[in-house]
């Protein structure tokens, strides 16, 4: 569902006036902040109830002004303490061992605002904003 999710977020980008790089940018962050949640909101466990007994992945859009907000939900197991630290130069990815985990830092790079709102058993909220330039 991963396609069909880009495609709407991008033409509603394209509706509301934003360049095509400006585009480009909220396609790719829609689909790291999605595959987010698919990869790490549902953990296969049988011991865990999720809230509301719910394993959907919710996207929300808005356009105030001249920014564009994109909200990713799910009712997941959250995270305690928050996200883990995001990289925050790829010189400091490229010294890790493993090469995974741009998803943060491509946020925070191509968005203007990007705020993570998680809590255990609760699920987490990622919401970007993009403004119009």
């Amino acid at each position: 569902m991963l396609k069909p999710l880009r495609e709407f977020a991008c033409g509603v980008a394209q509706a509301l006036g934003f360049t095509e790089q400006q585009v480009n940018e909220i396609e790719i962050c829609v689909d790291e902040a999605c595959t987010n949640a698919i990869e790490h909101a549902y953990v296969k466990t049988f011991e865990r109830d999720f809230a509301n007994n719910e394993k959907d992945i919710y996207i929300e859009m808005t356009f105030m002004g001249n920014g564009l907000t994109v909200r990713v939900i799910d009712h997941g197991c959250g995270a305690e303490g928050g996200t883990h630290p995001r990289i925050r130069s790829l010189e400091e990815y490229i010294e890790r061992d493993q090469f995974r985990g741009l998803g943060f830092y491509l946020m925070h790079k191509y968005m203007d605002r990007v705020t993570v709102h998680t809590s255990p058993g609760r699920g987490t909220t990622i919401e970007m904003t993009k403004f119009r330039k």
